[in-house]
């Protein structure tokens, strides 16, 4: 299954990825600055092939693999809630790429998975592109959560994103 945008498609993670992914997540500039680094080892990148979730961006026009960006529920007792997530190469970032792979993404939730009422994404509150990645796909910000994360050093504060299906309805 592969879902297709004018700039990017996702497409389940597969074992070609393997060395890409574990080459990405752990080098700290590929995470940039705003996201938590916490190695990951191949064994933990294999167990990801196959699982739900996980997808690689890939640009349609070279077709060469550009970032990932996975979903997953937020609580096991709420299965109406689900988080998305995403990262980017960092010389392939404010092209809008991560917004339509974002739109892909939640277009694709929305329409399949019909009991989920909410998607949220969370975000370091002095991360702009990221803002504005949620902002651009109707995500509405409903809260400033501090010292949420520790990143770099530093507990960080974070803002809470979401959309809900009636809004994500009324925007198509």
């Amino acid at each position: 299954m592969e879902l297709l945008g004018s700039k990017v498609g996702l497409r389940p993670l597969d074992d070609s990825d393997v060395d890409d992914f574990f080459k990405w997540w752990n080098d700290p500039e590929f995470s940039g600055e705003y996201a938590g680094f916490e190695p990951i080892s191949r064994i933990d990148v294999r167990d990801l092939v196959g699982k739900e979730g996980w997808f690689m961006i890939f640009s349609r026009s070279e077709n060469r693999k550009i970032g990932f960006i996975s979903y997953y529920p937020v609580r096991r007792d709420y299965l109406n809630l689900f988080e998305i997530g995403y990262r980017m190469k960092p010389d392939e970032r404010r092209k809008g790429y991560t917004t339509e792979a974002a739109r892909l993404l939640v277009d694709y939730l929305f329409a399949t998975k019909k009991e989920i009422e909410r998607i949220e994404s969370v975000t370091d509150v002095e991360n702009i592109p990221s803002q504005r990645v949620l902002e651009k796909n109707g995500f509405k910000r409903e809260a400033e959560l501090r010292k949420r994360f520790f990143n770099k050093g530093e507990y960080r504060n974070e803002y809470m994103y979401s959309l809900l299906r009636e809004e994500w309805q009324k925007a198509k």
